[in-house]
């Protein structure tokens, strides 16, 4: 008797099928991107058995190499398409350092074998009407082949149900067709050109999914997509940049079937790439069928004559400032600066170099004395706006320099308002404006856009850890716990998760869990500033007073030799108890214009000097 066929498993409310790959519960259908259904069914089919890291990245990336944190991105979206919470384990446990056991109870579901009839003999009239239909099929299939092949160079469109026409669509970035990796800040700041855009459309809401921590992993920006019901269109593809010319070849895609349903190749010289992007936009705009009114028309045609190695370096530029370390924003500061020696009237490179700045000064970056690099971010943005008074991304970073250094929170105000004005889709311009709402203690409004921003890039590390600085400020600290547990999740190297993380079990008196947080965020920041400091503060808290000392001592060597903000003095001498010392350092803080004194108003660890008369001078002087 042969072995029954298994269709499918069953466990808790869920049912996934192993053929089609489907989840459903309770028989409504979820949906689920494929290598999350495979890391899924190797589990349920294992249920009860722990399964090793190794092999279970074996069974789901058979003929690839990943790296180990495409399976935790999996296994933390599979347990909240499970619907598990926090630290409730109904479904998938970890098995620490080794890998995953399926805990719940599984049925497999047999297949009922197929009744074979036997077919009666065809009759001769049948025959050729077999003949005529095989005939109809090939020719079928040599017309739909010839269409593909024209499609290579005319674009090719599908037949497919005609679908209601798009408010908002998602973006998955494009990949390069050149394998090197060297190539892909060029696919990435195309990605961002047209997002750019595409978002002169004022009917069109353009959600980015191209932060997906540059890992060339979808599953995801996939999920993302499927959460988010508004979107019904979404528009990918593949670059490949070779011999001074571009090819772009986009698809639109619908997100709950994946279906293809148009397809073009676009192809000029590095010189026409701006007419590239905003013929490429138009043809989109037609094929989701947004009604485009004429000054819709006139932004997206508005281009000038491009210098190839300016763009070049402007890509380049954008690719490694979207890092957020360091280093990254050094080399980004340089690139913007190749790109303004080969075109003095590039306005983005401008803006580009002032934001470059501006994070190098920022608290937790300390890669710069804010004195020094805030006035050139200032000169950079108003020369970006003086080239283009209409570029959103130049009133952004003017706006951001007035908020972090000139300390003008209605100037602030007016450039941020600008900014979204001319751009409603600028996600980097709604993160911002949130952290002006933050600074004037504002905390719904700044989560309101902080949330904006989230709608429009889901998967960036930075605004999703601002969600969870809304919720520190608003001292719901349970919440902040788990949202930046959820940025952990996605990006377990990013030093900021583990920081923020860090401070939120501090301000619950858990000082063991921040303590680890903060060992872990030195450890991947290579024993930044910030983190020492954290420490230090964490255990002077804790009543760890030699623990504190050690850590305030290391942080005194370190500033022999590079820049470390006063503040960081400052903060370890509060925790200290040491008030004459804080507010000597305090001042000092002051003197460097550090941009974390602008949220003293909403932060938790200075509630004790609220009534203090001098800490009520220093805001005075912060917030006149």
């Amino acid at each position: 008797m042969p072995l029954p066929v298994i269709e499918g498993y069953e466990f808790g409310p869920y049912r996934i099928d192993t053929g089609e790959r489907l989840l459903r519960r309770a028989g409504e259908l979820i949906p689920l991107p494929p290598k999350l259904a495979d890391t899924l069914l190797v589990l349920v089919r294992n249920a009860g058995r722990m399964v090793d890291k190794n092999d279970l990245m074996k069974a789901v990336w058979p003929d690839t190499f990943v790296e180990e944190g495409a399976l935790t991105r999996n296994i933390s979206l599979l347990r909240k398409t499970l619907g598990e919470t926090g630290d409730e384990t109904a479904y998938i446990e970890t098995i620490p350092k080794r890998g995953y056991r399926f805990v719940a109870p599984v049925s497999a579901i047999a297949a009922d074998p197929d009744p074979v009839t036997p077919e009666p003999p065809p009759r001769p009239r049948r025959l050729a009407a077999k003949w005529i239909a095989l005939a109809a099929i090939l020719l079928l299939a040599a017309t739909w082949a010839l269409a593909r092949f024209a499609g290579a160079e005319a674009g090719f469109h599908p037949v497919s149900s005609p679908l209601a026409p798009a408010t908002e669509l998602a973006v998955l970035p494009f990949r390069s067709v050149d394998k090197d990796a060297s190539q892909d800040y060029f696919a990435d700041g195309m990605t961002q050109a047209l997002i750019t855009r595409l978002a002169n459309l004022r009917n069109l809401r353009v959600v980015s999914l191209a932060s997906d921590a540059a890992g060339r992993e979808d599953t995801a920006a996939w999920t993302a997509i499927l959460r988010n019901q508004s979107a019904n269109r979404v528009l990918t593809g593949t670059i490949l940049h070779a011999g001074g010319r571009v090819r772009i070849d986009a698809q639109l895609m619908d997100p709950r079937t994946r279906a293809v349903y148009w397809a073009n190749s676009y192809e000029r010289g590095m010189e026409d790439v701006l007419a590239l992007e905003s013929e490429i936009a138009e043809a989109i705009a037609g094929e989701i069928r947004i009604s485009i009114t004429s000054g819709d028309r006139e932004r997206l045609r508005q281009q000038r004559p491009t210098k190839p190695e300016a763009l070049d370096a402007y890509l380049r530029g954008r690719y490694f400032w979207n890092r957020r370390t360091e280093d990254g924003l050094r080399r980004a500061a340089q690139y913007f600066q190749q790109a303004i020696a080969a075109d003095p009237t590039d306005a983005l490179a401008y803006a580009g170099l002032a934001d470059s700045y501006s994070l190098l000064a920022s608290l937790g970056t300390d890669g710069m004395l804010p004195t020094k690099a805030m006035p050139m971010a200032k000169a950079a943005a108003q020369k970006a706006i003086e080239l283009d008074p209409d570029l959103a991304d130049g009133h952004a970073s003017l706006a951001y320099v007035m908020l972090s250094y000139d300390w003008d929170l209605p100037g602030a105000a007016r450039e941020f308002s600008r900014a979204l004005e001319l751009n409603p889709n600028s996600a980097t311009a709604h993160h911002w404006y949130s952290h002006y709402f933050m600074a004037a203690a504002d905390l719904g409004k700044a989560t309101q856009q902080m949330r904006e921003a989230l709608q429009l890039e889901p998967l960036s590390p930075s605004i999703n850890i601002g969600i969870g600085w809304c919720l520190y400020y608003s001292r719901q600290y349970d919440q902040a716990i788990e949202q930046f547990r959820s940025v952990v999740e996605i990006d377990p190297s990013l030093p900021l998760a583990h920081q923020t993380l860090g401070m939120a079990y501090q301000q619950k008196g858990q000082y063991e869990q921040a303590i680890e947080e903060y060992k872990r965020a030195a450890a991947f920041s290579g024993n930044s500033p910030a983190s020492v400091a954290a420490l230090a503060s964490a255990y002077a808290a804790w009543g760890k007073p030699a623990e504190a000392r050690q850590e305030l001592a290391q942080l005194e060597e370190m500033s022999r030799t590079r820049y470390v903000p006063a503040f960081y003095f400052a903060s370890i001498h509060y925790a200290m108890g040491d008030l004459a010392k804080m507010f000597q350092w305090g001042w000092k803080a002051a003197g460097e214009r550090c941009d974390y004194l602008m949220y003293l108003r909403v932060e938790p660890r200075v509630g004790k000097l609220a009534g203090n008369p001098e800490f009520i001078r220093g805001m005075a002087t912060l917030h006149r």
